[in-house]
């Protein structure tokens, strides 16, 4: 039996086998035809479309999926001025004379 939903991964997917298992579960939980505010899956009795699994579904669809990018292209940065470089320079030296840190000799131990 072929699964019309598994023929075509959109290219978005980042993440196939949750892919594939959302959109598995979405197509068992559809709407009931006669009722169309109720889940038609037997699991789903009395349950309101979308049943809490059609929701999972979803959600794990949108999270096996690349996020769309809003803006194009690369954002442009301005150099820092001279000016400014010059000002700040020296700020960050020691105040006080740096000295090696000596680590003490390890004790020995009596076995």
């Amino acid at each position: 039996m072929t699964q019309p939903h598994r023929r075509a991964v959109p290219h978005a997917v980042t993440d196939v086998p949750l892919w594939l298992l959302a959109a598995d579960v979405a197509a068992a939980h559809l709407p009931d035809p006669d009722h169309p505010g109720r889940c038609a899956n037997l699991r789903c009795v009395g349950e309101a479309y979308p049943c809490p699994p059609a929701r999972d579904a979803h959600r794990a669809g949108q999270a096996a999926t690349r996020p769309r990018l809003l803006a194009g292209g690369r954002a442009r940065v301005a150099a820092p001025a001279a000016s400014a470089v010059a000002r700040f320079a020296g700020w960050f030296r020691p105040t006080r004379p740096v000295t090696p840190r000596q680590q003490p000799m390890p004790s020995p131990r009596a076995a």
